[in-house]
C-alpha cells in the first residue's frame, strides 16, 4: 500500500500546479488589457511577452497538470474501487466535470 501515498502525493501536486495554473492564466488576461493602455513600443513588447507567457503558463503548466491530476486520480481510484460507491466521491467527480469544462 506504500504505492498509494506516493500516487496520492503526487495527484495532489498536479491538482495544486493545475489550479495555480487557472488562477494564473487570468491575472495574464488581465495583464494583456492593461497593456493596451499603454503607448505604442511599450504596448507591443508587453503584448508579445504576455502571449509567450500565456502560451508557456497554459501549455506546459497548466494543461499537463490537469492531464497527469486526471491520470494519477484514476490510478487511485483503480487502487480504491470502493470509492466510487461512497456519495461524496460522486460530488467531488462532479466538481472535476465542472472544472474541465471551465478550463
Amino acid at each position: 500500500m506504500e504505492i498509494y501515498n506516493y500516487i496520492k502525493s503526487l495527484h495532489l501536486i498536479f491538482v495544486i500546479t493545475w489550479f495555480a495554473g487557472l488562477f494564473y492564466i487570468v491575472r495574464l488576461f488581465v495583464y494583456q488589457i492593461e497593456a493596451n493602455d499603454k503607448p505604442s513600443p511599450e504596448r507591443e513588447i508587453l503584448k508579445n511577452q504576455y502571449k509567450i507567457m500565456t502560451y508557456r503558463l497554459w501549455y506546459i503548466i497548466t494543461w499537463p497538470s490537469a492531464v497527469l491530476s486526471i491520470i494519477f486520480a484514476t490510478w487511485l481510484l483503480i487502487l480504491m474501487p470502493a470509492w466510487l460507491q461512497m456519495p461524496w466521491m460522486h460530488v467531488k467527480l462532479g466538481f472535476v466535470a465542472l472544472l474541465i469544462a471551465y478550463q
